[in-house]
């Protein structure tokens, strides 16, 4: 028997019109012209889209009106990204209030700045030059309902297991860039094989892309999974550490 499990606001879906995109979302950047893009695709897909261009105002709206979706350029010039990720982050545990994906917008070189995105407290990322796949995989990744289900008797493994998915990460992201596919894709492999034993199906799903792309030695679509598999990780890691502690047996 197997059930998702439900630590919090982290399992519920509430961030989408139910087809994948925010109802309501928030820009924070100094020049929307920039990322001009990707405004354009959340309102070709009936997104309303408001704009902060500045971090603080961006917080005070934050703290007293509801968004789906967070839009944060990484490069502002007063408050840069991922100071304001953090006190996004902080705002909200300090009123209780709902947690808001963030998207991070960047230009930087992407392994390194998905893990700096992902620890400032943004959800997933998107790197410029912005193209409209990989921001439709990025709010995938930031608003599909997590798939946790409960295997009883491998429960107290996943925090384990999800480490080591951690590793593999690192270990894809370095053969990835050396240009071993064939070690990208027997990765790959061994994360679909393993995934839907603990309970975790999104991540037999991101293995098979995996390895289809080491083997096809298709560096976007790896990238993009890699990305992804990154996403996912932060969030599991998370709805395993907030979930409630079960009471002992009698």
């Amino acid at each position: 028997m197997s059930a998702p499990i439900e630590p919090g606001a982290e399992q519920q879906d509430t961030h989408g019109r139910g087809d994948g995109c925010p109802s309501r979302m928030l820009f924070v950047g100094a020049s929307a012209g920039e990322c001009a893009r990707a405004l354009a695709f959340f309102t070709r897909s009936g997104s309303a889209v408001e704009i902060a261009g500045e971090a603080a105002t961006a917080i005070e709206r934050l703290a007293r009106e509801p968004f789906d979706l967070i839009l944060l350029d990484m490069q502002m010039p007063a408050m840069e990204g991922y100071e304001t990720a953090r006190r996004i982050r902080a705002q909200e545990t300090q009123r209780a209030r709902p947690r808001v994906p963030i998207l991070a917008l960047t230009g930087g070189a992407f392994r390194g700045e998905c893990a700096r995105c992902l620890g400032a407290g943004c959800d997933a990322l998107v790197a410029f030059p912005l193209d409209e796949r990989d921001l439709r995989e990025a709010v995938q990744s930031c608003t599909e309902l997590l798939r946790i289900e409960s295997v009883p008797e491998l429960a107290d493994l996943l925090p384990n297991y999800l480490a080591h998915r951690r590793a593999d990460a690192d270990a894809l992201w370095e053969s990835f860039e050396g240009g071993d596919w064939a070690r990208v894709g027997r990765l790959g492999h061994d994360m679909k094989g393993s995934g839907k034993i603990y309970g975790l199906p999104r991540i037999s799903e991101i293995g098979a892309r995996i390895e289809t792309s080491g083997k096809a030695g298709d560096s976007r679509e790896a990238r993009l999974a890699l990305a992804t598999l990154e996403s996912y990780l932060a969030r599991a890691l998370r709805s395993i550490e907030s979930a409630p502690t079960p009471p002992a047996a009698p």
